[in-house]
């Protein structure tokens, strides 16, 4: 959706909406990019410093425009923006809306700034309907795109190799594992696996299918891949 031309109200407020639900998206990788062990490979150190500095910029964009409502910024993008409370604009749902997206997203861009008070990536003030400004914003959000779905692709890669996958032999063991799972996060959660508690848990639920008249079938199949002492 970043790619879609905006034409006309209906396609300029698509791609705002989807500008901010990106860098939404992108706060969650910068996240996992700092949190993550710089060991590994020189080039996987280094596409993950290189993220780090390409996304430095998304956590002050989420944190103003889309995962909180900061109060001072929205006066500032009224402020750029005095169209919004115009008459004219009042007739015009589509363009209040659009424009409101506008001035929060251009709001949030030319609100973060270094100690000379210049705006930190792009070193001027950026208007999307001044075409070299809608240019270099959308080439830097491509590129913190891209950036990041290579790094992603890279740390899966990494991260699979250090996976041990259990195999059948072991279901059993680590459904019994699954059923202690505290979901109250307040909370530690066991990942104690008693084999004595485990069978007897096993030739109870045998005792109960026999019970309920289950199939022999049913039962003899669940026995036959059961791999504890469960007769």
């Amino acid at each position: 959706m970043l790619s879609l031309e905006a034409k006309d109200s209906d396609s300029w407020i698509a791609k705002l909406r989807n500008t901010r639900q990106v860098f939404l998206i992108l706060n969650n990788v910068q996240d996992m990019a700092h949190k993550v062990n710089l060991r590994g490979s020189e080039e996987y150190i280094a596409q993950t410093r290189q993220l780090r500095k390409t996304l430095s910029f998304i956590n002050h964009f989420r944190n103003k425009a889309v995962g909180h409502l900061d109060k001072t910024l929205f006066e500032r993008a009224v402020q750029w923006h005095p169209m919004l409370f115009s008459s004219e604009f009042k007739k015009y749902d589509e363009c209040q809306i659009m424009e409101g997206n506008r001035a929060v997203i251009e709001a949030s861009i030319n609100s973060f700034l270094d100690e000379e008070g210049i705006q930190k990536i792009f070193r001027t003030e950026i208007d999307l309907m001044y075409p070299p400004d809608f240019n270099i914003f959308y080439e830097y959000l491509w590129k913190a795109v891209t950036e990041s779905i290579d790094w992603l692709s890279l740390s899966l890669s990494i991260a699979s190799s250090e996976i041990k996958y259990h195999d059948q032999n072991e279901i059993f063991e680590i459904a019994a594992v699954a059923g202690l799972t505290e979901f109250d996060l307040k909370k530690e959660s066991k990942y104690d696996y008693n084999e004595i508690e485990y069978n007897e848990t096993i030739k109870k639920t045998m005792n109960k299918l026999q019970e309920k008249r289950i199939k022999k079938e049913v039962i003899d199949f669940i026995k036959k891949n059961i791999t504890h002492d469960a007769s």
